[in-house]
C-alpha cells in the first residue's frame, strides 16, 4: 500500500522535471538559432566590405608607388642642390683665392717687383730674350723692365720666383693639373722660404685634388698646417681636408675637420662654409 503512494507522488514531480528540460531546451535551442543568425549577418557584413578592402588596398599600393616615385624625386633634387652648392663653393673659392693670391704675391715680393695679372699672353708676343736678367731696383726704387729681344728662345726656367710662381698659377686656372702641381713643386724646391711657400703648398694639394687623388690631396694640405701653422692658407687646407675626407666617404674624420675649422677659425668664409657643410649633414654648430 506504501508502496503505491509512493509512486503515485513521483509521477508529479517528473512531469514537472520533463517541463523544465523542456522549457530549458527551448531556450538553448533559441540561443543557437540567435547565434546562426548573428554568424550569417557577419557573413554579409564581409562580403559587402570586400569591395571596400580591395578598393583601399588599391589606393594604398598607389600611395606607396607615389612616395617611392617622390623619394627619388627628392634625392634628384638633393644631388642637384649639392652639386649647385659645390660649384657654388668652388666658384666662390676660386675667387677669393685669386684676390688672396695676388693680395699675398704682391706682399711677398721685393718693393721693387710687381707681380703682373695672370693672363694669357696675346698671340704675337714675344717671350723674353734667353739669358735676360730678372728685373733690377734701381736708384730711385722703381724696377728697370727687361726689354724683349727679337726672335728670342724662352728660357726652361724662370730664375725668378714670382715668374715661376705664376706660371704655375695660370697652368692650374687653365686645367692644366699636373703642369701646375710640378711648377708649384718646382717653386718649393727652388723658393722654400719665400712667403709664397705655403701657397704653393696648398696649391699643390688642389690640383691633386682636381686629379681625383684624394690621398695625396690629404697629404698636401696637412704639410701646410704641419709646416705653415700661422699661414693664411691654413683655414682653406683644413676646410679642404674635411672636404676630402668626405668626399672619400670617411664621415667622422671630415666632420672633425670641419668642426676645426668652425672653431680654430672663427669669422673666416671658410668657416662659414665649413658650418654650411656640416649642416647639409644635419649637425648644426651656433
Amino acid at each position: 500500500m506504501h508502496k503505491w503512494l509512493i509512486a503515485l507522488s513521483l509521477i508529479p514531480l517528473a512531469a514537472c522535471t520533463t517541463g523544465e528540460d523542456m522549457a530549458l531546451l527551448h531556450r538553448e535551442i533559441t540561443d543557437v538559432q540567435r547565434q546562426v543568425q548573428s554568424l550569417q549577418s557577419t557573413t554579409l557584413d564581409k562580403a559587402d566590405l570586400a569591395p571596400m578592402e580591395k578598393r583601399l588596398e588599391d589606393q594604398t599600393n598607389k600611395m606607396m608607388r607615389s612616395n617611392a616615385d617622390l623619394a627619388v624625386k627628392v634625392d634628384n633634387l638633393q644631388e642637384e642642390i649639392e652639386a649647385l652648392r659645390a660649384n657654388l663653393e668652388v666658384t666662390t673659392h676660386q675667387l677669393e683665392t685669386i684676390s688672396q693670391e695676388l693680395s699675398a704675391a704682391r706682399l711677398g715680393s721685393p718693393p721693387t717687383a710687381t707681380l703682373p695679372p695672370v693672363t694669357t699672353a696675346p698671340e704675337g708676343s714675344q717671350a723674353p730674350a734667353e739669358g735676360a736678367q730678372p728685373p733690377q731696383q734701381g736708384e730711385s726704387g722703381a724696377a728697370a723692365e727687361a726689354t724683349p729681344a727679337p726672335n728670342a728662345t724662352p728660357a726652361p726656367q724662370s730664375a725668378n720666383p714670382e715668374d715661376l710662381y705664376r706660371n704655375a698659377y695660370q697652368d692650374y686656372m687653365r686645367g692644366n693639373y699636373d703642369l701646375a702641381e710640378q711648377g708649384f713643386s718646382e717653386y718649393l724646391r727652388r723658393f722654400p722660404d719665400t712667403d709664397l711657400a705655403d701657397n704653393a703648398q696648398y696649391w699643390i694639394g688642389e690640383c691633386y685634388d682636381a686629379q681625383d687623388q684624394p690621398e695625396k690631396a690629404l697629404k698636401a694640405f696637412s704639410e701646410v698646417l704641419d709646416k705653415y701653422p700661422n699661414s693664411d692658407k691654413a683655414a682653406a687646407a683644413q676646410l679642404k681636408k674635411g672636404l676630402v675626407y668626405l668626399k672619400m666617404g670617411d664621415q667622422g674624420q671630415g666632420v672633425v675637420n670641419l668642426q676645426y675649422v668652425v672653431y680654430e677659425h672663427p669669422g673666416t668664409k671658410e668657416a662659414d662654409l665649413a658650418r654650411e657643410r656640416l649642416r647639409s649633414l644635419g649637425i648644426t654648430i651656433r
